[in-house]
């Protein structure tokens, strides 16, 4: 077990399996590191990369401060790149599930240059104004600081066409609440818009999202806007099972992160 400080004192935990080009692994709001291990990811990963399992803040052994201003996403992006220069790490490869989309792009953007190549599994939601984002925050940190995980896990698995199994909910149910409930209080003061940023982040990108989780194809509409981004969409899918179809979410991810690193 390795641990790297953050530039505001908290303990995150990372782990590396394999050799080759340096892979960040990141999850989104519930699970840990070994997630990546469990749906079947970082085993054929690590055949060509160095992959960098990380827990951010307030996942599995990393410390978990609490407090939108410990969660603020902007912290999330400092430790991913405090992370990658306490390992000597120079043009790393990203993959990203979930809120770690929103944390890969943000980095991209504030750090040109940091990735050789992103990777972003999960849709992009669609634009919306900060009084509507103030709002909803509210009316969701009320909601899960009384019912915690179950706020999210009810509406999403009932949304799922495919069973979600036991240990992914087990994994996610394990993960301490007050962390995200931080992020969704600290997420409407993000002077910061995912689509507005787009059209700058010129690094290469593969977005990845399940069908269902995103009838609408706003991923597809996000990728239009890049300059060298290409969308996927993992068929009959929604967002969890779409990250735990790792038989059809690989081949894709392979494929892209190869032709951006091989002879490089």
């Amino acid at each position: 077990m390795a641990t790297y400080v953050s530039p505001d004192g908290v303990r995150l935990h990372y782990e590396i399996d394999g050799a080759g080009p340096p892979l960040i692994l990141h999850l989104g709001a519930g699970g840990d590191s070994g997630l990546w291990r469990a749906a079947g990811y970082a085993a054929p990963l690590a055949q060509d990369f160095s992959c960098v399992l990380f827990d951010h803040r307030g996942h599995g052994a990393s410390d978990r401060p609490a407090g939108a201003d410990a969660n603020h996403p902007d912290r999330y992006v400092d430790d991913l790149v405090g992370l990658v220069g306490s390992l000597g790490l120079s043009g790393v490869c990203y993959l990203g599930w979930s809120n770690a989309v929103l944390v890969g792009l943000r980095a991209a953007q504030q750090h040109p240059g940091l990735f050789r190549a992103l990777v972003l599994l999960g849709s992009i939601s669609p634009p919306a104004r900060p009084e509507q984002l103030a709002t909803a925050a509210e009316t969701r940190v009320a909601k899960l600081q009384t019912k915690g995980w179950w706020l999210l896990l009810d509406s999403m698995i009932a949304a799922e066409k495919q069973p979600v199994p036991q240990w992914m909910i087990d994994r996610i149910l394990a993960t301490d609440i007050g962390p995200f409930i931080g992020w969704t209080q600290a997420r409407p003061s993000w002077d910061w818009s995912p689509r507005d940023a787009l059209p700058h982040i010129d690094v290469p990108a593969l977005m990845i999202a399940g069908e269902l989780e995103d009838p609408d194809d706003v991923t597809g509409e996000a990728a239009a806007l890049m300059p060298d981004a290409t969308r996927v969409r993992i068929p009959d899918r929604e967002h969890i099972n779409a990250f735990l179809a790792s038989d059809l979410v690989l081949p894709h991810v392979r494929k892209f992160l190869l032709s951006q690193t091989r002879g490089r």
